[in-house]
């Protein structure tokens, strides 16, 4: 049995609690249920709070399983789902009439406490949330307060996307499209030129032969993109032409040292061949006994150095030809790379001109189909908000249109659209 001092206390928080409980079990508006609105069911997802007056360590909050049960102590588990606040409150206080709890007191004693029926509350302490998608600034779910509505769960949610609503509106969209399209148009006459430029080059051109378009507004600008493509052109092409003079002009010099080595060589091959006939006739001589034997010696170094000077010029003639037949290649590269790399270009360019093209078109009729919407905007920009509103009942999930002001319900799913203005009747060109 419990103490006075305990009993006081227990009746002390009952009063408190009971006032407590009048406003907590409330339906999910704060207030007891209007007559034209149902009664807010428990479901799983809302937090259940129960306390028990005097016993704060009995005081719990649990989340409703998705089996729809919630468990306490002393008490296990309950059954909750589908229940008012005020049925909630009855099958906890009937669950924890007449329970009996062993209590501590200060001094060390154990105490027995019975816990009366009118001395537990129980109430929905968090409830579901509610979920916002579509056009605003940040979709995602949003806590439900009572008495919320569709313009504060909005509110939450950063309020309706200004991105999304200026893209819907023509007005807002003129200027960005034509500045999209005049970009675009320099993009092109840009591309224009560099495949003018890459062509003339592979024709051999020493000048760009092109005029500008007019597509684009500011003709300077064309103007002075053909402008560059041309110095472009005929800055490479002087470095081409500057590339193979210099490959020529060491081939010719090549040539000329050929020319000068094997003049040498035939001088050296003739010296050569007459060492060697003196040769053979000193060694005749020799054996007539007509010559001393230093005469044939002299001979043969004689032939040996005019043999060895007719070697060294046949070598170095070949490598002047070796020479030369590299540079050759060298050139024929030059010539076969330069082409290479600019039909790459080529068809590099060719490409990004066909991209730019169909952006600069798509901009275009873009731009057309504005300017004939912008009349047709509407004046009232509340009047272009559809709100859907995906509301569960019974296990059932229902869509309806509704207002900013409609109330919401835990777990209700909010979808904000902005209407798009009437279609055009009629386009105009452009240019």
């Amino acid at each position: 049995m419990s103490s006075p001092l305990d009993r006081s206390r227990c009746l002390t928080g009952l009063a408190t609690l009971g006032v407590a409980s009048l406003l907590i079990c409330a339906g999910p508006d704060g207030s007891a249920a209007a007559p034209d609105r149902p009664p807010y069911r428990i479901h799983p997802g809302d937090v259940i709070e129960v306390s028990v007056a005097g016993l704060p360590e009995l005081n719990m909050r649990n989340r409703v399983q998705p089996d729809g049960a919630v468990a306490f102590p002393l008490i296990g588990a309950l059954t909750v789902a589908g229940l008012s606040t005020e049925e909630l409150r009855q099958a906890v206080q009937a669950r924890f009439a007449r329970k009996v709890y062993r209590r501590r007191s200060p001094d060390g004693r154990e105490l027995l406490v019975v816990i009366q029926r009118d001395e537990v509350s129980a109430a929905v302490a968090d409830y579901r949330p509610v979920y916002v998608d579509g056009d605003v600034a940040r979709p995602g779910e949003i806590p439900y307060r009572p008495e919320m509505t569709v313009r504060q769960a909005v509110a939450l949610a950063g309020g309706v996307d200004q991105a999304a609503w200026k893209s819907a509106n023509p007005v807002m969209d003129m200027a960005s499209y034509k500045a999209e399209y005049d970009t675009l148009c320099v993009e092109m006459t840009k591309a224009e030129a560099q495949v003018a430029r890459i062509e003339g080059e592979l024709k051999g051109a020493q000048r760009l032969d092109m005029n500008p378009s007019g597509d684009a507004p500011p003709r300077t600008v064309d103007a002075h993109m053909i402008q560059i493509e041309n110095d472009i052109m005929q800055a490479r092409a002087l470095d081409y032409a500057r590339e193979q003079d210099f490959l020529r002009d060491s081939i010719n010099q090549l040539s000329s040292r050929t020319a000068v080595l094997q003049s040498r060589q035939r001088d050296e091959e003739e010296a050569a061949k007459a060492d060697n006939e003196d040769l053979r006739r000193m060694v005749e001589l020799l054996k007539m006994g007509n010559v001393a034997n230093p005469r044939v010696l002299e001979a043969r170094r004689a032939l040996l150095f005019s043999q060895t000077r007719a070697l060294q010029v046949t070598d170095g003639l070949l490598q002047l030809q070796k020479q030369s037949a590299d540079l050759t290649r060298q050139l024929q590269h030059l010539q076969d790379d330069r082409k290479t790399g600019l039909l790459k270009e080529l068809k590099e360019a060719r490409a990004a001109l066909a991209e730019t093209r169909i952006k600069r078109d798509a901009a275009q009729e873009k731009l057309k189909l504005t300017s004939t919407a912008r009349s047709q905007l509407l004046a009232d920009d509340n009047s272009r908000l559809e709100i859907r509103l995906a509301r569960e009942t019974k296990g059932r999930v229902s869509t309806m249109n509704v207002d900013r002001d409609t109330q919401l319900t835990p777990g209700d799913v909010v979808e904000i659209k902005i209407k798009e203005a009437s279609p055009p009747t009629s386009v105009s060109v452009l240019r």
